[in-house]
């Protein structure tokens, strides 16, 4: 079989147009890492998420400000690790990607994350309020006068949430408002969800800045304002656990470290953030497409880490919940022995009056 020449020129041209449209292998091997890590995380962060609101729900935690937040914390996970379903789920066409689709991808992901950061901050700070309220009334802590202060502070704490909520929702709702894009689609060479922002919408009567409120919520307001706060708290806490009584630091290091622990693998989220703007803003021709998807992939994982770690940092770091836990396990399991034997009883019962 034989071709003339613009036969093989259109060839050599579909060809090429085809190559230049497929993901190199590195991106390819970067997203099955991502999506194989984003995977696990899910599974395990949502059963340990789970776990812990259960053990807090059924013990005393519930009622110290500290299990409240962690309550709060983990629950905001969960919602963030179902949102990389909807992620991957758009991946795969299983979803139809649309501007619709798209704003429920990016409000489940973009809240969750905002609200759980800024917990993990009240959290620093609650903290750091009950190691020097302990110095300083560590002789009549289990007072009715503490007991009562330990109520009011709690019913503040859940005003605070509260706020906390609102101020969130106002700071994300832009996300909210599919048309400040005019298309959305997977770049077929990053293997990423692309948004095509529109120059001429207006948000107030003024000409919305897209570039300028993705700085500010999704990196200082979201992630690096936070993380930063968090990072000075711990290590004010840190300090002061050195100056405590060797028995009172014991009980409140279990704490200490759970809060330590979250805000180390919060550090994981920084980098996709600045990755967002960079995919979002930035003129294609000046990246290197395959260094940013492995990138961008890479830390989609290990940021899935964030919100998986949890649950099973607050059981690995704290005795108390780990007790809780296996109390609660023990009540569920004799519970369910005593339904079967009861049952039991009553079919014995019943077959002995057939007969």
């Amino acid at each position: 079989m034989s071709y003339d020449e613009n036969e093989v020129s259109s060839i050599s041209i579909l060809n090429a147009t085809t190559n230049s449209t497929n993901p190199t292998q590195a991106v390819l091997i970067a997203f099955q890492i991502g999506r194989s890590i984003s995977c696990f995380c899910i599974i395990f962060g949502i059963l340990g998420n789970i776990t812990l609101i259960f053990t807090i729900s059924r013990s005393s935690f519930l009622y110290f400000p500290y299990g409240l937040l962690l309550l709060f914390i983990s629950t905001f996970d969960i919602i963030r690790l179902i949102s990389t379903i909807i992620y991957y789920l758009l991946q795969g066409n299983i979803i139809p990607l649309t501007l619709s689709t798209l704003t429920i991808y990016v409000t489940l992901y973009r809240y969750p994350k905002n609200v759980t950061n800024w917990l993990k901050v009240f959290l620093a700070i609650e903290r750091f309020i009950a190691v020097k309220y302990w110095i300083k009334n560590r002789y009549n802590i289990h007072s009715n006068h503490a007991k009562t202060l330990n109520r009011l502070r709690q019913r503040k704490l859940l005003l605070i949430i509260l706020i906390l909520l609102l101020c969130s929702l106002i700071s994300q709702h832009p996300n909210l408002i599919p048309y400040r894009f005019i298309s959305t689609h997977i770049d077929p060479l990053r293997l990423l969800i692309v948004n095509k922002p529109n120059p001429n919408f207006y948000y107030a009567n003024h000409l919305f800045n897209g570039i300028l409120f993705t700085i500010i919520s999704y990196i200082i307001l979201d992630d690096l304002l936070p993380i930063i706060i968090l990072i000075i708290c711990n290590t004010c806490l840190l300090y002061q656990l050195r100056r405590l009584p060797t028995i009172t630091s014991k009980k409140l290091a279990d704490s200490i470290y759970i809060l330590f622990f979250l805000t180390i693998f919060s550090i994981f989220i920084i980098p996709r953030s600045f990755l967002v703007v960079f995919n979002l803003y930035t003129n294609p021709e000046y990246i290197n497409d395959t260094i940013i998807s492995v990138v961008f992939h890479s830390f989609q994982g290990l940021e899935m880490i964030n919100s998986a770690i949890t649950g099973y940092t607050c059981f690995l770091s704290c005795r108390a919940l780990r007790k809780d836990l296996i109390r609660n396990l023990q009540i569920i399991f004799h519970r369910n022995n005593n339904v079967l034997k009861s049952s039991i009883i009553e079919l014995k019962t019943v077959s002995q009056e057939r007969s």
